[in-house]
């Protein structure tokens, strides 16, 4: 039985396939099994998935499905239903992921410490085209965080899978949401109701590559009200406030910035009415957060300039001027040429 198990899912991916694949079985530590999920490709990643079984049998387990689903988070769903993980660990990886030798290795060192549920390694993101890095994030972190829904960092860790191992005993059950924005982070919410300890390094092991046509500039505006749809539903649902203090930081990181930063970028949708229902979604279903502990001047200061970033932003939101917030962004990625995630 393998230690891990790497779920990759894959979509016309001919152009990556083979380099990732060659990335993988490069790694420092072999005590790993693939399981692939195709979502019904049209080009050849599916002949190059079958060459690399051939060349490596035993380590790649196939789920070649015979109707689109059309969403990674579907993917997802069908390798954890599958019956093909019988590994202690998990981890998720798109076909066209880039990551570093020891990638593997160091994750799996850091869950060994007992309790530990999770482990999350730093990343940066670089232009596909250019090979320039646009940002590094998930450096700053402390080494561990024990019971995270009691911490407001436990909000601040990046929403994405790829950079994290996790224990299959805590998956559990647990399924990806039916959305095509956000699936990630309400997923990784749903963990950290359960997790017991999360562990980080500043290693950066995973690249992030930003393409011209990247998800984040054709995001559609019912992607976004989907998303905080599934937000609503979790802080609903939560009976602790712990939780609820956790989801409510989570939507305005999420709707409040990150998807207004994609909405302004988006040519179809009209950023000004986004941000009214944006600030009316808050209103009706998080009192503004005005009661949030987390979203406090007193909590976020100590998160340095990014805690310093989300409170005027909420400020920004609360007299009506969120726009002023999409302007300084905008005029800071320009000129920069790097990004800012929260």
């Amino acid at each position: 039985m393998p230690k891990i198990t790497v779920i990759v899912t894959t979509y016309n991916l001919e152009h990556f396939i083979a380099k990732f694949f060659d990335e993988l079985f490069a790694q420092t530590f072999q005590d790993f099994n693939i399981l692939v999920v195709d979502d019904c490709s049209k080009d050849d990643t599916v002949n190059i998935v079958r060459n690399y079984m051939e060349r490596y049998p035993g380590r790649i387990t196939d789920v070649f499905l015979e109707e689109n689903l059309g969403k990674p988070a579907l993917a997802r769903n069908v390798a954890l239903d599958s019956g093909k993980i019988d590994s202690e660990f998990i981890v998720f990886l798109d076909g066209d992921d880039s990551i570093e030798p020891e990638y593997l290795e160091t994750l799996h060192d850091l869950i060994q410490e007992p309790g530990t549920d999770i482990a999350v390694c730093a990343y940066d993101r670089v232009e596909f085209d250019t090979g320039r890095v646009r940002c590094v994030e998930m450096q700053k972190f402390p080494e561990v965080i024990e019971k995270p829904l009691e911490s407001e960092i436990a909000a601040l860790i990046n929403a994405a899978i790829w950079n994290k191992l996790i224990r299959v005993s805590l998956i559990a059950d647990t399924r990806f949401s039916n959305i095509s924005v956000g699936e990630d982070a309400c997923f990784m919410l749903r963990l950290y109701t359960k997790c017991r300890k999360i562990r980080f390094t500043s290693q950066v092991l995973i690249h992030y590559k930003v393409h011209r046509a990247s998800v984040i500039s054709n995001t559609k505006l019912k992607d976004i009200h989907d998303f905080a749809e599934e937000l609503k539903k979790l802080y609903n649902e939560s009976s602790n406030v712990c939780r609820t203090d956790i989801i409510e930081q989570s939507a305005f990181l999420h709707i409040g910035m990150s998807m207004a930063i994609r909405a302004n970028e988006s040519l179809e949708i009209n950023t000004r009415e986004h941000l009214s229902w944006t600030r009316t979604y808050f209103v009706e279903n998080f009192k503004l957060f005005k009661g949030s502990r987390f979203l406090h001047l007193s909590s976020l200061r100590n998160r340095g300039m990014r805690g310093w970033g989300i409170w005027f932003c909420l400020l920004l939101y609360r007299i009506y001027i969120p726009g002023f917030f999409l302007l300084l962004y905008d005029i800071y990625t320009k000129t920069t040429r790097k990004d800012i995630k929260y």
